[in-house]
């Protein structure tokens, strides 16, 4: 909902810019300039005229009206989808005695519902409208900073230029970087075998080996209570549904999956395991696409599916087993599976790669990680290059926090780094602090009022769009493609067409 809220808000900023056109009547009054005494000077006549008038349309406190409508009805949706949702999982957690659904149904209800108050009150006590007047500052510095940036770079070429700002809308318009992302989900294949010979399918010959918990990855087990994705199982096959829209649910039970495990892939049914529902997928992209306009980035999001069969792949490594082993095992994945370009073979397509990010929802990693991210180029906080770009994260509940991790990820994947306070999208418990900074708690109670959530701020979107100019090619920016004409050959002197002697 917030999001819709942030496209009426760009689009009515496109109309700041258009003039409108009226033709008005006037009237004036005529005289003879005489000396007094003369009779000629003593009659005056007024004179009609049409005359074209235009007028430049302010629609700042008309946006600010539709912003504040649509977040105050966005913002209730929200609490009470929250709120229902969350009673119906305790419902039919308690019938089914599932108490991982009671737990989650819980946790829903309340942190919605206490977050839906917060940003009323928000609202209502005016937090939303400093929000607004503090963002449509910083967009205005921030276009004057990247045309900057850009005029730095590319000012000896003058049609580059022109090009790069019309395409990020720097002059008028909802000004960003358009990019196009997809975002992947793995899948596992219950009858996939890597060899024709293979004595079981690699599902079963993986979960003998010890290499993963097909249990834990289909649902059944978690070994972790503050770790518990929404894995998903889908029979194969065509199944007659009763439509009405909304996600498809045709899951194996767990005797169907020990009659798999126990028969060694013979017998039950067919299916396929996801990292996560299509409903946690879709909260995260909305999440990512709507934070990212903090930073002047407008993401749209395809979504796809890439099939892992390999442990490393499925079970990836975390930093319990060293950062430089993480990056470089991420580095083979995101090369193998996903098909990006590695820097040290392919300058030029790793570079053509940040153009197009990618993120991609994977099973588990060795530790309590939830997202990596390779980086391609140093940032100026400090992040090293990596040898690919692109970023992993996983699933986890509840979604009022954990919504957050692709567009943290994707802050690194633009070269920031981390920092203290859980109001920024770029804190890690891991390595930043929330509240043993004198300054944090003040600041985080003031950015509950004016943010009202986790947010970038303006020297973040300074940073991520330093490492844009300098390391995104032209083209990704907005510059067309140089055209380079071919004309055929021409004769040398003193030869026919035919390459004969005259």
């Amino acid at each position: 909902m917030a999001l819709v809220c942030t496209e009426i808000t760009e689009w009515i900023e496109e109309q700041v810019s258009k003039p409108v056109e009226e033709w008005e009547e006037r009237q004036e009054k005529k005289c003879k300039n005489y000396p007094w005494y003369d009779p000629r000077g003593w009659v005056c006549w007024f004179v009609t005229y049409v005359v074209k008038v235009i007028r430049w349309v302010v629609v700042t406190v008309g946006k600010w009206v539709t912003r504040t409508v649509c977040k105050l009805v966005g913002v209730v949706v929200e609490a009470l989808a929250d709120l229902v949702g969350g009673l119906w999982d305790v419902i039919v957690g308690i019938f089914t005695l599932d108490w991982r659904r009671i737990v989650d149904g819980l946790l829903r209800a309340v942190i919605g519902l206490g977050l839906g108050l917060i940003r009323v009150a928000r609202i209502v006590f005016l937090g939303d409208t400093i929000k607004f007047i503090i963002e449509e500052i910083n967009k205005a510095r921030l276009r004057e900073y990247v045309r900057g940036l850009l005029g730095a770079k590319y000012g000896a070429d003058p049609d580059a230029l022109a090009q790069i700002t019309a395409a990020l809308h720097l002059d008028h318009g909802a000004f960003g970087l358009r990019l196009a992302a997809t975002a992947y989900r793995t899948f596992l294949d219950s009858e996939v075998r890597s060899t024709p010979d293979a004595t079981a399918p690699d599902l079963v010959l993986l979960h003998e080996q010890g290499a993963i918990n097909l249990r834990e990855l289909c649902g059944f087990a978690f070994p972790r209570f503050w770790n518990r994705p929404r894995y998903k199982t889908l029979k194969k096959g065509v199944v007659v549904g009763g439509g009405g829209g909304g996600e498809f649910d045709n899951p194996i039970s767990e005797d169907e999956l020990n009659t798999y495990l126990s028969s060694r892939g013979a017998d039950g049914p067919t299916f396929i395991v996801l990292p996560m529902r299509d409903g946690a997928l879709d909260t995260k992209i909305a999440t990512a696409s709507e934070k990212g306009r903090e930073l002047a980035l407008m993401l749209s999001f395809a979504t796809d599916r890439v099939p892992v069969t390999a442990g490393p792949h499925i079970v990836q490594i975390g930093y319990d087993q060293g950062a430089a082993q993480a990056h470089a095992a991420l580095t083979q994945f995101l090369d193998t599976i996903i098909g990006r370009h590695r820097k040290s073979t392919d300058v030029a397509g790793a570079i053509a790669d940040l153009c197009h990010p990618v993120i991609v929802g994977i099973f588990r990693y060795t530790d309590s990680l939830r997202g990596l991210t390779n980086n391609l180029q140093r940032s100026a906080c400090g992040l090293s290059g990596k040898d690919n770009s692109g970023l992993t994260f996983i699933d986890n509940t509840p979604d009022q926090i954990w919504r957050y991790v692709p567009i943290h990820e994707l802050g690194h994947y633009f070269g920031l780094c981390h920092t203290d306070g859980a109001d920024r999208i770029m804190f890690s418990p891991r390595e930043s602090t929330w509240w043993a900074k004198w300054y944090l708690i003040p600041r985080t109670l003031w950015n509950v009022y004016a943010q009202g959530e986790p947010s970038f701020t303006y020297d973040e979107a300074k940073a991520a769009w330093d490492y844009i100019v300098a390391n995104f090619g032209a083209q990704c920016l907005g510059a067309r493609p140089v055209v380079i004409e071919k004309t055929a050959p021409q004769p040398r002197r003193g030869t026919s067409p035919m390459g004969t002697p005259r």
